[in-house]
């Protein structure tokens, strides 16, 4: 007979071995899922109504600098353009679905753009003083250069013509005001796109046999993650490389209203905060710990940079990031989550696939 000692002992052990496997399930990774579902609710419907509701407040602040010309309204239009190009940012890269329908995304932002098309584009809208471009959807149906943010800042920054009320910026107001409406008007319907009963949010959230775009939640998942790559990869190539290789020929983004390092790090922050939603460290092996720290170190690395060799505001390192460092650190964490972090969450991702911009 089991003495009372011992069968206490006994059920001490099992209630410890429950705890600990409780322990473990309460730890086990979400399932593909609630991966996509964290990604969408945590990141990417956010950014996308962020990207409408910044949007929507230019056309009303052009307007009132057209009408005004003041210090004030200027001003205002400064502080409602950092918003939008900010908001725009943390979205570019979620390059599927709304975005790449009838390019939705080059008609908010024409960039990069190495060719120099927005500036002959613009010149001659400019020569033409066509006024039918500013009726309703005249404007979308021309070169995606003159449509977006990029068009809209070069008029906002002409020094020599600036807007205002006086007869000379007559028509440049007029097209700024036209360009304004488009960039809300496209925002709005990649929104739409996104939300609306049977959009995309709903094709990402119920894949299967009748969904004409992924049949499973693995499918979805991948299209996330393949976002995050994609804005690792861009981020890199398209925002750190020309700084470190002459041979790279490209302006930053948004450089004459100055905002290339506010740019930058609105882009690294929504990455992050994607990353974070995704969880993908959880399906990681205990032996691979070292992953979770070089990755930690890597964030903190980039996220303690503005993108142009000084230090981010706030940065968790002392001491500012040299461009190189933050573009090897950006490569690094693209591989690693490419070909270890999406495989250890049975995920496919290829290289070839970020091609698909």
């Amino acid at each position: 007979m089991i003495s009372q000692k011992t069968l206490m002992t006994i059920l001490s052990m099992v209630a410890l071995i429950m705890q600990v496997a409780a322990g473990a399930a309460d730890e086990a990774p979400p399932s593909h899922a609630a991966m996509v579902r964290s990604a969408l609710e945590k990141h990417v419907l956010p950014h996308i109504e962020s990207l409408k509701a910044e949007t929507a407040a230019l056309p009303d602040v052009v307007g009132n600098v057209c009408r005004t010309g003041s210090p004030a309204a200027r001003n205002e239009l400064a502080h409602h353009f950092r918003d939008a190009a900010v908001a725009f940012a943390g979205a570019d890269f979620l390059r599927f679905g709304p975005m790449l329908e009838g390019g939705l995304r080059e008609r908010i932002s024409f960039w990069p753009d190495p060719r120099g098309f927005l500036g002959r584009q613009l010149r001659l809208v400019l020569l033409s003083k066509d006024e039918s471009l500013f009726k309703p959807g005249a404007l979308g149906k021309q070169s995606a250069a003159v449509q977006g943010l990029n068009a809209l800042e070069a008029l906002i920054e002409d020094k020599d013509v600036p807007l205002g009320p006086s007869e000379a910026s007559a028509y440049r107001c007029g097209l700024a005001k036209a360009i304004a409406v488009n960039v809300a008007s496209v925002s709005a319907e990649v929104a739409d796109k996104w939300m609306k009963p049977g959009g995309w949010k709903d094709k990402m959230l119920h894949p299967g046999p009748e969904n004409d775009t992924y049949k499973s939640s693995e499918e979805s998942a991948v299209e996330i993650v393949k976002s995050l790559l994609v804005g690792l990869s861009l981020t890199a190539d398209l925002q750190l490389k020309p700084q470190i290789d002459s041979k790279v020929k490209l302006t930053p983004p948004f450089q004459k209203s100055g905002l290339q390092k506010v740019y930058f790090l609105a882009t690294i922050a929504s990455l992050r905060d994607l990353y974070d939603a995704l969880d993908l460290e959880s399906y990681l092996k205990p032996d691979k710990l070292w992953m979770k720290n070089w990755l930690s170190g890597a964030w903190r690395t980039i996220q303690s940079s503005d993108g142009a060799g000084g230090r981010a505001p706030g940065a968790a390192r002392p001491d500012a990031p040299p461009v190189r460092e933050a573009f090897d650190k950006l490569n690094g964490m693209r591989n690693l989550i490419s070909n270890q972090l999406s495989t250890a969450a049975g995920l496919t991702v290829g290289f070839n696939e970020l091609d698909g911009d």
